[in-house]
């Protein structure tokens, strides 16, 4: 599990493509999970933890686009 000091989508989507599956924590916002490479949304979680949920897996998707376009 890692610890995030700050929110930082684009470093923490490539920690989740890296790990592809487990936890991360950001200070000030609480404990995430993955699996198979996206940030799953709770029930529980308030709007700001899952308007962070989306972001990071529109930046992992992204960053999964630019990797398959560029080896093709």
């Amino acid at each position: 599990m890692r610890v995030f000091k700050n929110y930082a989508p684009k470093q923490i989507a490539k920690y989740v493509l890296a790990f592809f599956k487990g936890t991360f924590t950001i200070e000030g916002a609480g404990t995430f999970e993955f699996d198979c490479s996206r940030v799953i949304v709770r029930v529980k979680m308030d709007q700001k933890a899952v308007k962070m949920c989306r972001e990071i897996n529109e930046h992992a998707a992204q960053m999964t686009k630019h990797e398959v376009l560029c080896y093709q």
